[in-house]
C-alpha cells in the first residue's frame, strides 16, 4: 500500500468519526414537550422539530437559531433534569472562617474601679501611639460612704468623727491576656470638723477621699501580687493625705 492510499484511508476514518460524533437517534424535541418520559409534557403529542433524517452540515444547528432548547438524545435530557432550574439552587462554595484575632481590642472597660491598661509585646500594636501603658478609670463617691461615729460638739477648734469602710476594685489588663482583678478593703476616718478646713459632712469627706485614692492608684506598680498591693496602696494613701491635706487628721487604717 503507497503512501496516497494510506493518507486517503486515515481522511475516510477521520470523517466517519467526525459524523458519529453529530449523529442524533430518533427525533428531536423542546425539552418538556415529549409525551412520556424525560421532558415529557402533560397531554401532548410528540412534535418533532428535528430529525435525523433532516440535511444539513455536519455540527449545524437543528434549532434555526431559535430559542427553545432541543434535545435529540437521551443524554441531553438527563443532564437538563440534573441541572438546576435558577441560580438560587446552584451550590455555592463559603469562603473559610477567618481565624481569630490573636490581639482583640480593648473593647469597653468602664465601670468602678482602676483598671491598668498594657499590651503584651506581640500586641504592641494595639495600644496608641506613645502610650505602651496606661491606667484607666477611676473611683466614684458613692464607694465612699461615711457615717458619723462621733457627733461634733461644737466646741473647740475641731471636733467629731467620721469613717467609711472601703472596698475598692483594681483591674489589670494585658492584650491579649484575660483581666485580672482584686479589691482592697480598709476604712479612712477624718474630723467633722476641723480649724484649718471648717466643717467636712460626708460628701466632702468621700471628694476628698476619691481624689486622693485615685492619685495613688495612678503610680502604683500592678504587676504585684494583690496581697502586698493592698497593702502599699494603703500605706500611699495614708502618706498622701498627710502630705496634701496638713492639719486634717485623716486616718487610713487596715479594716
Amino acid at each position: 500500500m503507497n503512501v496516497r492510499k494510506v493518507l486517503l484511508l486515515i481522511l475516510t476514518i477521520a470523517a466517519w468519526a467526525l459524523a458519529a460524533c453529530n449523529m442524533t437517534f430518533g427525533d428531536c424535541y423542546p425539552v418538556g414537550e415529549r409525551t412520556s418520559g424525560a421532558g415529557a409534557g402533560p397531554g401532548s403529542e410528540p412534535r418533532p422539530v428535528f430529525t435525523s433524517s433532516a440535511s444539513g452540515d455536519f455540527g449545524a444547528d437543528p434549532q434555526g437559531g431559535g430559542e427553545g432548547k432541543i434535545a435529540c438524545n437521551e443524554w441531553e435530557l438527563e443532564e437538563e433534569e440534573e441541572r438546576p432550574s435558577d441560580s438560587s439552587e446552584t451550590p455555592t462554595t463559603t469562603s473559610p472562617t477567618s481565624p481569630p484575632d490573636a490581639c482583640p481590642g480593648i473593647g469597653d472597660i468602664a465601670g468602678d474601679g482602676v483598671t491598668f491598661l498594657s499590651c503584651s509585646d506581640a500586641c504592641r500594636s494595639k495600644c496608641p501611639p506613645g502610650m505602651a501603658s496606661w491606667v484607666f478609670g477611676g473611683f466614684d463617691p458613692s464607694e465612699f460612704n461615711f457615717v458619723v461615729i462621733i457627733n461634733d460638739p461644737g466646741t473647740g477648734k475641731g471636733g467629731g468623727w467620721q469613717e467609711a469602710k472601703v472596698n475598692l476594685e483594681f483591674r489589670r489588663l494585658t492584650v491579649p491576656h484575660p483581666v485580672r482583678s482584686w479589691n482592697c478593703n480598709f476604712s479612712i476616718g477624718m474630723p467633722l470638723r476641723t480649724e484649718i478646713y471648717g466643717q467636712i459632712d460626708a460628701d466632702r469627706a468621700a471628694s476628698l477621699s476619691e481624689e486622693i485614692t485615685e492619685e495613688v492608684a495612678n503610680r502604683m506598680d500592678y504587676d504585684l501580687p494583690p496581697g502586698i498591693f493592698c497593702s502599699r496602696f494603703i500605706d500611699q494613701t495614708r502618706a498622701t493625705f498627710m502630705s496634701k491635706y496638713k492639719g486634717l487628721g485623716a486616718r487610713v487604717t487596715n479594716p
